[in-house]
């Protein structure tokens, strides 16, 4: 198999923004479902300002900043994730939560949390919260990702590339697909 030297990170990009797009609808919705102020946004943009909207606002450039930083670490490891795109995206953003969730160790030094704006990260039910986010923002990137990368990969002649190697089926296969000519 042929890979690709760069990936594309100009649709790592887009996937990225998407994805990000898609974790904070699903903050926004959580955050009103659950009455827990678990608001990443603020975790995010306090540490630049004092005022509460501001903060948010801040945030939310930096949550944009992450989504596209983490969709360009995707776009280098996605061939290597098993399955489907939505699952590959899936898993990685899953995995990403899982290993810096450690980080909530280290809570009571934010402002944020020591002047309770935010409620506690370091809890099972903040964890769990942030696990539908992370769900949303994976199956985007990675089905956004594929859909992106896959018109480029698709070759003027019809044939498509998948992952860097051009897609050939195997006589077996290209038999029982039906003909270009109609048969009479």
């Amino acid at each position: 198999m042929v890979e690709q030297a760069h990936p594309d990170l100009a649709a790592a990009a887009v996937a990225g923004l998407l994805g990000g797009a898609a974790f904070a609808a699903v903050l926004e919705a959580d955050l009103r479902l659950t009455g827990r102020n678990v608001d990443d946004l603020v975790i995010l943009g306090r540490p630049f300002t004092r005022n509460a909207k501001r903060a948010r606002r801040i945030g939310l450039a930096v949550h944009a900043l992450n989504s596209v930083a983490l969709a360009a670490l995707y776009a280098r490891v996605e061939r290597r994730l098993p399955g489907p795109p939505w699952l590959r995206g899936l898993f990685f953003a899953n995995l990403e939560n899982l290993l810096l969730y450690p980080i909530t160790l280290f809570e009571e030094l934010h402002p944020a949390v020591w002047e309770e704006s935010v409620a506690r990260y370091r809890t099972w039910p903040a964890f769990w919260q942030s696990v539908p986010r992370h769900i949303a923002y994976g199956i985007v990137l990675g089905f956004a990702f594929d859909r992106l990368t896959d018109a480029e990969r698709s070759g003027a002649n019809g044939t498509q590339e998948r992952r860097g190697a051009v897609r050939v089926d195997p006589p077996s296969v290209r038999a029982f697909r039906p003909s270009a000519r109609p048969c009479l």
